[in-house]
């Protein structure tokens, strides 16, 4: 397993007012995790939509139904960030911290009258590396619950969301050995009775007497400090026995642990809390779920979001299973997808076997397929991913694994397919000033394969669909200015979810110089202002040098906020013509002399 690229949660940086996460096994590099979800436009499509279904099944009555659809977009704040770090002369390399997915908990659901299901936890599936969406199917009574709430308007609703990111544990150089048993005996006594606690309070006691929870562990180890113990054990405990959740809604906003009891029999495990392991957190956020549909009157939210469908009336025995696809809209690699579902014959009531297909469209609007069962069987189907791919000029199809299910509602996500997606997003601004493209390379049956795509400010998002048996898949961008046509190039990095944005590439970021000037006439100190190239007309961007006899060097320092722009400028003083553009490996060597030939000399 390569822990590459993953968020090490043994070596955080405090960037600004933020906490940013060393990428494993790359030095230099930390990911920063997202502060808020924002409701997400897609395609003119809203935010929040509430397909509502309604069917004439004969004898069986009027089924009515709906699925509301959320969409969020992270927010990773990396501008600031970015510059809250040169401001420190923290030499980093930012990025978002990819997230696998999490829940989301409504606010205000009881006083706006909303459906109590929406009061639960909602799952949240990330669909790309920024993206994530959640869809809930509600009954006639809830859908009309809502209904009249969107009529009122939901100006008061807002939201939690717990993302869930899995990193390297914590390490340290220790062995230890336990019961599994006398754990969980010890987190019981904790929980009170229950295989539930709180994840801060656990790591407290870790902290504060982590020899009353069967773990073999002294109220001391040594020189080894309490806080990073507790954080290498808990790791591991998270990894092998315990689920991260929400919270309860009754309790303070926070992460509890659930225990697999199953997993915790009595016996003997022995632990190196040297080695790497990948492990859960869950990051608390909050979030929005309207954004602009916020600031609507409630007749017009009504109409914007509510989508009405009258499915064709069928005799009794027929069921609809509502299918909604959680997949990246661009997937680079693939021809065509689609989910087949089958249901083996049932005699004596249903002599037939059924099955079916359909394609899945880019978009994540439901699709609804009609099963005709015998009139009193319980709806219950296999179903399979089929992904038709390109391998050397030729359709491939590639099967995803075989699933059942009972639900009248299936999501199909990126994991069931035969596939692996790797989505990679370019940040907007970037886009707005170069197109890019990104290649997938590596080995597949002993020969090259590789997969192209290309990123723009109307296509800002893909997806690379990646074959199980391709080896050594990496990625590769280059970026060609919209403005002069110039191009850079980003070092490959393994195959893996990539945000793109002018820091990717070779020239942004920080960059130094270092100025000298010869005294070559009786000048006592000489000053120059110097400013980034594109920092000119900016007073904050730019910088006053002073040289003198004892000190004719001087260092500057400053941020390139994109590739194609990294040089900079200089002048004599704020009367004179700034300079041409100097690269940065350009070195900047002044004589007093020439200073004192300006119109407006600057040597004293």
């Amino acid at each position: 397993m390569s822990f590459s690229g993953h968020p090490d949660w043994r070596a955080p940086m405090q960037i600004g007012e933020r906490i940013a996460y060393a990428a494993y096994d790359r030095p230099g590099a930390f990911a920063l995790p997202p502060t808020q979800l924002a409701a997400q436009t897609l395609d003119e499509t809203p935010p929040l939509r509430l397909d509502i279904f309604q069917q004439d099944r004969g004898s069986a009555g009027l089924e009515r139904y709906s699925i509301l659809s959320l969409a969020f977009a992270a927010q990773f704040g990396l501008d600031a960030a970015r510059q809250a770090a040169f401001d420190a002369a923290q030499n980093v390399r930012l990025s978002p911290l990819p997230v696998e997915g999490g829940w989301l908990r409504l606010n205000a659901v009881q006083a706006l009258d909303l459906p109590a299901s929406l009061g639960e936890l909602l799952p949240l599936d990330a669909a790309s590396l920024g993206s994530m969406g959640l869809a809930l199917r509600m009954d006639s009574a809830a859908t009309d619950l809502f209904v009249a709430a969107l009529q009122r308007g939901l100006l008061a609703v807002s939201a939690q969301a717990w993302l869930r990111v899995r990193g390297v544990a914590d390490r340290l150089p220790l062995t230890m050995s336990f019961d599994p048993a006398a754990l969980l005996a010890a987190i019981k006594s904790l929980g009170n009775g229950a295989a539930t606690v709180d994840h801060a309070l656990l790591r407290q006691r870790l902290i504060d007497a982590p020899q009353t929870l069967g773990l073999g562990l002294a109220a001391t180890s040594g020189d080894i400090l309490k806080q990073p113990l507790a954080d290498a054990v808990l790791d591991r405990i998270v990894a092998r026995f315990a689920s991260p959740q929400p919270s309860a809604a009754d309790a303070p906003s926070g992460v509890r642990l659930v225990f697999d009891e199953a997993a915790m029999r009595s016996g003997t495990v022995q632990w190196n809390l040297a080695e790497p392991l990948l492990t859960p957190r869950l990051f608390v956020i909050e979030a929005d779920p309207l954004g602009p549909l916020r600031t609507l009157p409630g007749g017009e939210l009504h109409d914007t979001v509510v989508r009405r469908h009258d499915v064709r009336a069928l005799a009794s025995g027929w069921r609809t299973v509502t299918v909604r696809p959680n997949l990246p809209q661009r997937r680079i690699g693939v021809v065509s997808t689609q989910v087949e579902l089958q249901l083996p014959a049932k005699p004596p009531a249903r002599m037939f076997t059924i099955k079916t297909s359909t394609p899945l469209a880019a978009s994540d609007r439901p699709i609804t397929v009609d099963l005709r069962l015998s009139p009193k069987e319980a709806l219950s189907y296999q179903w399979q991913t089929t992904a038709v791919v390109l391998s050397d000029g030729r359709a491939e199809s590639i099967k995803g694994p075989v699933r059942k299910s009972e639900r009248e509602h299936l999501l199909i996500e990126a994991e069931d397919f035969g596939l692996r997606f790797v989505p990679i997003e370019a940040e907007p601004a970037f886009l707005a000033q170069a197109d890019v493209e990104v290649e997938c390379a590596g080995t597949r049956k002993g020969r090259a394969w590789s997969v192209r795509g290309v990123l723009d400010d109307v296509s800002p998002s893909l997806a690379f669909a990646i074959p199980a048996d391709v080896q050594d898949a990496k990625l590769r961008a280059s970026a060609r200015s919209r403005q002069d046509g110039r191009a850079c190039a980003m070092a490959p990095v393994d195959a893996d979810s990539l945000r793109l944005d002018a820091f990717s590439f070779e020239g942004a970021g920080s960059r130094e110089l270092e100025a000298v000037c010869d005294f070559d006439d009786a000048a006592a100190q000489i000053l120059i202002e110097i400013a980034p190239e594109d920092g000119t007309e900016q007073p904050a961007r730019r910088r006053l040098l002073k040289f003198t006899r004892n000190t004719p060097r001087a260092h500057w320092t400053w941020l390139a906020l994109s590739p194609f722009r990294s040089g900079y400028r200089w002048r004599w003083t704020a009367q004179s013509p700034w300079s041409d553009v100097l690269q940065p490996d350009t070195p900047l060597r002044l004589r007093s002399s020439d200073a004192s030939r300006t119109n407006n000399g600057a040597g004293t």
